[in-house]
């Protein structure tokens, strides 16, 4: 699972976060708002837990902003010793373009998160300003490729070239790949073929409210 954010306005319903992230981002909020997401992702992965014996690992996003203002490495432990879990179940990702900012910062801390247990996931792959040769630097346990890769354009062909060199590569280093923008069983059989195994998308799921999510989570878990 992932956590996602919403804003349910009492006048204009749903808002998207494209549309208020980049506010809250300039003005520093946004690391109240990660914060908020992350005590409420673990208040439900200590629910679960309680109620299942286990449970699956939830991930959530990061800021970059949280990695110069925030002391992100105590910030999180404290979290999950609060609710009294274990790192690896509060998975963190990190979009693609931190990784192109203060390296040598971004780096550091990403190490001294993976070395406290939590898994870091590579967000939005592809999305932005990636190349293969990031692949050789990046301090990531999962890539996450970005759903353009899977849009129809012009150039599918090449797409999906590039999409399978990338899978290849990935598992060569021993990282997890996840596919985003899944929306038909063909793409899943085609990434299947390329060696992907972990996919996200709307032929899985939409987004959907956190009681939707624990009747498919107990589905998951029965099977």
């Amino acid at each position: 699972g992932e956590s996602l954010v919403r804003w349910l306005h009492p006048k204009f319903g749903m808002i998207p976060p494209f549309k208020f992230i980049t506010v809250l981002e300039k003005n520093n909020y946004i690391t109240r708002l990660d914060y908020y997401v992350w005590e409420k992702t673990c208040q439900l992965l200590r629910y679960l837990k309680d109620k299942n014996g286990s449970v699956l690992p939830i991930s959530v996003n990061v800021s970059r902003v949280n990695f110069y203002t925030t002391n992100l490495v105590s910030n999180l432990l404290k979290l999950v010793e609060k609710y009294n879990l274990e790192p690896k179940d509060l998975q963190l990702e990190i979009t693609e373009t931190v990784y192109t900012e203060e390296k040598q910062v971004i780096y550091s801390i990403i190490s001294e998160l993976q070395e406290a247990g939590f898994k870091i996931l590579m967000d939005d792959f592809g999305s932005g300003y990636s190349s293969l040769n990031m692949l050789k630097d990046i301090c990531s346990d999962v890539l996450k490729i970005d759903r353009e890769f899977l849009r129809e354009t012009e150039n599918a062909v090449r797409s999906r070239d590039i999409l399978e060199e990338i899978i290849r590569l990935s598992n060569r280093m021993n990282m997890t790949v996840i596919t985003e923008g899944v929306e038909t069983r063909e793409q899943v059989d085609m990434l299947t073929d390329m060696g992907c195994r972990v996919f996200q998308g709307y032929y899985f799921s939409k987004p959907i409210p956190i009681h939707e999510f624990e009747d498919k989570y107990n589905v998951v878990q029965v099977n």
